[in-house]
């Protein structure tokens, strides 16, 4: 009786343990998507910085000329 309440209470242990390994993966991954979305929107900022440089340097352009 004591041996099979052992064998139960290791089995559900490893079943948390497994539990909380899935857990952190799956929060890895949300901090990986995360990390690329920031990258992503650091590029479209970057990308609409250089536009509007681009547009303001013709707009002088066309005021100049």
């Amino acid at each position: 009786m004591c041996l099979g309440q052992l064998s139960v209470i290791s089995y559900q242990l490893s079943v948390i343990s497994y539990q909380l390994s899935v857990i952190s993966y799956q929060l890895s991954v949300i901090r990986c998507e995360f990390l690329v979305y920031c990258l992503l929107f650091t590029v479209y900022r970057l990308q609409f910085t250089v536009y509007w440089l681009l547009v303001t340097v013709y707009c002088l352009l066309i005021t100049v000329y």
